[in-house]
């Protein structure tokens, strides 16, 4: 009883009084939030929506940023902003506003730590936001989790789960009528409940009915048949002409009426399917199918393959493959993947932002430091790459950039020789970026052999922990990389 409350609606002050007197439970007032969320039948207001931003904020700021590379903050962007966000996202739909708060803390924390500083972004959120072989970090756009998670209330409500959101909605808000049937200025209903009727043009490409029995199924308005929703086709006049009413189910279009002879050929069309569907009847309950991977309808519903359905494809780029790969070291495939993109600070980007920079190479003192002169045009570089991968590569061997980076992407190689070649790559690429960054705020210089010694370390302590993790595909990873050493 102490952690029930009472919330009372249309009823005067004093009426209140009295009822507080009368039952001993704590008198509540709206708004209210019930398992973190708020329960609220308006739209959402900057108020609503604010405790969301605000516990997103806190988590960041609990996370020491300084032991945190890049590669830890989008594990915890990931993992948990995601999975807070997601909690609110399956209940509503967020406005834009308040998605765009949320992208920009992450991605302000992703590029700068705590300090939360917008402009030290180097790639931009939404090419963050995409899949790895289209040249992002794998992160789902919130926009676009928006438009699934309403999409999953939309199955939620045709599948009639046995839920007690949907038991209300079928006896508050459909009254037998079929969900697609309903008009998109209704005024019953909360705010959420009149987005999903906006939803529901791009649900019906999703959505159809095998029809068994044929009981629960709305002639006029499910998808069952090959000519796929009747009523977009008929229209009113459509439903006069074949004598079957609005509410009608595909089994009492089945009883009580004959086939007829029409003069438009799509009701004579209409009739065909009817009794096509007839012959096929069986006594099982009729099931929803939703569209899944590759165009094949399924009974349950898929968040993925719904994404993958709606989102905004982008071209898929050819070194996705040497950038992650399985067993990779998280910060090293980061640091990678912005060599790849280009985006690391190197001093000719420096010169851009900054004329009076220093835009020469730290090591050879001799060119403008670029990506492909840092890796590995650089006499000091190439040098360590050469004593690191000389021995793996073989003829084919190149200090190129472009060479060499679509040479680790692709697949002609056995498994253990592609993982040493995209190890060492990623593992070296690291090494000397750290040792650039060292040498430009004045720390102690390290020798070529010293940072070959550390990169051939780093391999030996990965090929050793694939060991112990018992994967035996990589049993062979420690002779082969021994015999490269020789």
């Amino acid at each position: 009883m102490e952690k029930s409350t009472l919330y009372l609606a249309g009823i005067s002050s004093s009426s209140i009084q009295q009822l507080s007197e009368k039952y001993p439970f704590d008198i509540g007032r709206l708004p209210v939030r019930y398992l973190g969320l708020p329960l609220v039948t308006k739209r959402f207001a900057t108020a609503d929506y604010a405790p969301l931003i605000e516990q997103i904020r806190k988590r960041i700021n609990s996370w020491s940023a300084r032991s945190l590379s890049f590669a830890g903050r989008l594990n915890l962007i990931s993992s948990v902003l995601w999975s807070i966000c997601n909690f609110w996202l399956a209940a509503f739909r967020l406005p834009k506003e308040c998605i765009e708060g949320i992208e920009n803390l992450c991605s302000s924390f992703l590029w700068s730590g705590t300090d939360l500083q917008p402009h030290k972004a180097k790639i931009s959120w939404e090419k963050v936001c995409t899949p790895k072989h289209e040249g992002g970090l794998g992160l789902r756009s919130l926009k676009e989790a928006n438009n699934v998670s309403c999409l999953k209330l939309i199955w939620r409500i045709v599948s009639q789960g046995n839920s007690l959101w949907v038991k209300w909605i079928q006896t508050n808000l459909l009254k037998k009528a079929s969900f697609w049937s309903l008009k998109n200025n209704t005024s019953m209903g909360s705010w959420i409940w009149k987005k999903l009727l906006k939803y529901r043009e791009v649900a019906k490409g999703f959505c159809k009915v095998e029809v068994g029995n044929g009981e629960l199924t709305s002639f006029w308005f499910d998808d069952w048949s090959p000519m796929n929703r009747l009523f977009d086709t008929a229209g009113d006049r459509g439903i006069i002409d074949m004598g079957i009413s609005r509410q009608s189910s595909v089994a009492q279009a089945w009883t009580g009426r004959r086939r007829r002879r029409h003069r438009a050929g799509y009701l004579n069309l209409m009739e065909a399917a009817l009794l096509s569907q007839r012959q096929k009847r069986t006594e099982k309950v009729d099931t929803v199918v939703w569209r899944g991977k590759n165009d094949i309808f399924h009974p349950k519903f898929s968040t993925k393959d719904t994404w993958n359905h709606i989102r905004t494809t982008s071209n898929t780029v050819s070194w996705s493959k040497g950038v992650w790969f399985p067993h990779n070291t998280p910060k090293y495939s980061f640091c990678m993947w912005l060599a790849a993109h280009d985006r690391l600070s190197t001093g000719d980007r420096m010169l851009r932002w900054n004329g009076g920079a220093t835009g020469i190479c730290v090591f050879c003192q001799n060119s403008v430091e670029t990506r492909d002169h840092l890796f590995f045009a650089c006499s000091f570089t190439s040098r360590i790459w050469k004593s690191t991968a000389k021995g793996i590569l073989k003829a084919r061997f190149t200090t190129g950039w472009s060479q060499l980076i679509d040479h680790v992407s692709n697949n002609q190689r056995g498994r253990v020789e592609s993982f040493l070649i995209r190890y060492a790559l990623q593992t070296t690429v690291y090494m000397i970026w750290r040792e650039r960054n060292g040498r430009r705020h004045g720390e102690d210089q390290h020798s070529e052999p010293l940072i070959t010694k550390w990169i051939d370390k780093q391999v030996r302590n990965r090929i050793i922990t694939l060991r112990r993790m018992g994967d035996r595909r990589y049993d062979e990873a420690y002779q082969m990389w021994l015999a490269t050493r020789s």
